[in-house]
């Protein structure tokens, strides 16, 4: 192939990608989600045609079982997925941005989905926990809001509350339980990490400023380590970055995990 062909095609390439849009992006976008459950291993993943699927097998064993939770065009973001007293879990985005939940007992191939928001309601991937009874989502809402939904175990009445108001949230949150607490953690406006917490049965949302201006440019990770709080994130310079905080107080520390441009 000349040069001058090869010059050609490698521009045509280009330009079939950018149409695209950018086809790696959007594929690790929609990562899987993974718990462990009764003596085995449980991963959610978006599948093929915006279907939702699911996979386990037993604790040392090499045969998976997989199962369609829900068929075509009804997700739209990577799940989340907890275990909850004799049941697996999934949430995810649904069609026209809606919210959707899926449970099936432990051993059974029986999924039953419910509807937490309709439309308009979630534009990122969720985050879930379970918590005292009940289970809790958390999830980027309308206008770059932050939303939190739960609902007592074994009902399928949703309450909603509002985390973050219109322009606080800009990324997938990352929740954890803590204690008596729920913990959020999302970026937010200029690209801070922000956190937000309540006391569990309030609706009393109080956010934090973890990092300042351009310390998050991808969702955060978060869990909860003894009696304090940890949260990772990338930032601006491509670093991945470390917080923590005792529980109870608002002084965040940070820490670097690796330097500028060691994570993509």
């Amino acid at each position: 192939m000349s040069r001058l062909r090869l010059a050609a095609w490698a521009a045509g390439f280009a330009a079939v990608l950018t149409a695209a849009g950018g086809l790696t992006p959007a594929l690790a976008a929609t990562g899987p989600s993974m718990t462990v459950n009764n003596g085995s291993v449980n991963i959610a993943v978006q599948g093929p045609r915006e279907s939702l699927l699911f996979y386990w097998a037993v604790n040392g064993t090499a045969t998976w079982h997989p199962e369609t939770v829900a068929g075509s065009f009804s997700t739209f973001s990577a799940p989340s997925m907890t275990v909850n007293n004799g049941s697996v879990n999934i949430a995810a985005e649904g069609p026209d941005h809606s919210l959707v939940f899926y449970w099936a007992v432990n051993g059974t191939p029986a999924w039953h989905a419910e509807t937490v928001a309709g439309p308009g309601s979630a534009y990122s991937a969720p985050s879930m926990t379970v918590n005292n009874g009940s289970v809790n989502i958390a999830v980027e809402g309308p206008g770059h809001s932050l939303s939190f939904f739960w609902a007592v175990n074994g009902t399928a009445t949703w309450h909603q509350e509002t985390a973050g108001g219109f322009g606080s949230t800009f990324s997938a949150p990352s929740m954890t339980v803590n204690g008596n607490s729920v913990n959020i953690a999302a970026v937010g406006p200029g690209n801070r990490l922000r956190f937000y917490w309540a006391v569990n049965g309030t609706s009393s949302w109080h956010g934090e400023t973890v990092a300042g201006f351009g310390s998050a440019v991808a969702a955060p990770s978060m869990t909860v380590n003894g009696n304090s709080v940890n949260i990772s994130v990338v930032d601006h310079f491509a670093e991945l970055r470390f917080y923590w905080a005792v529980n109870g107080t608002p002084f965040w520390h940070g820490e670097p995990i690796a330097g500028p441009g060691s994570v993509r």
